[in-house]
């Protein structure tokens, strides 16, 4: 359902995108925007008056539904379009703490700007799971665990909000994904087939909840699925208990890492393990590459059973041989951020390489036939081509 929107900085913001992606670049909004009519505040912890830094302010109407968000800077200011005049509530959240909403808020666009002061409960939520005592599991040390946390919560804000577009309008975005020829002896071949598409994700993906009880692989009505680690799944607090964090050394002085890879107990579901780049310079997140884990496990349960049946169908019954994998770390993909605005990014670039099983084998007269199974990758990727406003 798309959010509602105001028509003054939530149209400049998509115009500057439309303008940005139209070529090939991600600018900020042009300066123009900040004149026009702001609903600004600030967050104090109450009791203290210290500024709350990172907390994501949505301003929501009657239905619930986001008309603007943002996120407060190290002096806790933000800043939000100003709305057309109606009731509405402010809604706070910071990873690790007590979300807060406020009372009743009356906007009356007669009066151009205000400025809000709200004072928080700062309440931190207990998270066990990011002990960094010696009894972790993972293969980390407690300083390195320590410094993949802080790494982690530097982000979060942002990794909340890259999965969400609907503010910013529909998306279209070139889709390449593999098809299936068929020749005429029957055998066949995967080919890359373009097609333009309109949605209001850059990425369709599994809920986090989904990802945590079943993995990052899936059938669903006999199609294989395999999904990404996108904003929402990196955010959730499943992804923390389920993974070890570690930093990663950049390339240059701008760039820095933070590897996380699944927990021992996670090696009967398919995960996933890799590294965020995060830009040290912009303050977000750059790429984030990664592999499936737990791969052949999954392909011997779900897809070499019906390739049996198939040989079996044919030829009568043949040895199978074990799944073969030449190299696991092609089952995988990247995913590519950009900044449209202040503090606001989204995915605007992914590839993945899901494993699909073929075979070679031999079939001699009067002898049972012998069959391989391969896992092969089959590429999907997506890129956003421009911005439809609503």
């Amino acid at each position: 359902m798309p959010h509602k929107q105001g028509k003054t900085g939530p149209a400049a913001a998509r115009a500057a995108l439309l303008a940005s992606l139209a070529l090939g670049l991600f600018v900020p909004p042009v300066s123009a925007q900040e004149a026009r009519p702001r609903l600004s505040g600030i967050l104090l912890t109450e009791g203290t008056g210290a500024p709350v830094e990172g907390a994501h302010i949505r301003l929501v109407d009657p239905d619930e539904l986001v008309v603007a968000e943002d996120i407060s800077d190290p002096g806790g200011a933000f800043g939000l379009p100003m709305p057309p005049a109606g009731v509405y509530r402010l809604l706070v959240a910071r990873i690790g703490y007590e979300s807060w909403a406020s009372d009743t808020l009356h906007v009356d666009w007669a009066r151009e700007s205000r400025t809000l002061r709200l004072d928080i409960p700062v309440e931190p939520i207990p998270l066990p799971e990011l002990s960094v005592s010696e009894e972790n599991v993972c293969p980390t040390t407690p300083e390195e665990r320590a410094q993949a946390f802080a790494l982690y919560e530097s982000v979060l804000p942002i990794l909340a909000t890259v999965s969400h577009t609907a503010d910013l309008g529909s998306l279209r975005m070139r889709i390449v994904r593999p098809i299936k020829y068929y020749f005429a002896q029957g055998t066949h071949r995967f080919r890359p087939d373009t097609v333009t598409v309109i949605t209001g994700k850059s990425l369709n993906n599994a809920s986090p909840e989904h990802l945590v009880a079943h993995g990052y692989a899936a059938v669903v009505d006999t199609m294989t699925t395999f999904y990404a680690p996108d904003g929402d799944a990196l955010a959730a607090p499943g992804f923390l208990a389920t993974h070890c964090l570690r930093p990663v050394e950049g390339e240059d002085e701008a760039t820095v890492g933070l590897g996380f890879e699944p927990k021992p107990d996670r090696e009967d579901v398919v995960d996933v393990a890799g590294v965020l780049w995060i830009d040290t310079v912009a303050g977000g997140p750059r790429e984030l590459e990664f592999r499936y884990t737990s791969v052949r496990p999954f392909l011997r349960q779900n897809l070499e059973p019906a390739l049996r049946l198939w040989f079996e169908a044919h030829y009568g019954r043949v040895n199978f041989g074990r799944i073969q994998i030449r190299d696991a770390s092609r089952f995988g993909g990247v995913l590519h951020f950009a900044r449209i605005a202040r503090d606001r990014w989204l995915i605007h670039k992914w590839r993945i390489r899901r494993p699909v099983l073929l075979h070679r084998g031999y079939f001699a007269a009067g002898s049972r036939g012998s069959v391989t199974p391969v896992a092969y990758p089959l590429e999907f990727s997506g890129e956003i081509i421009t911005l439809l406003l609503p």
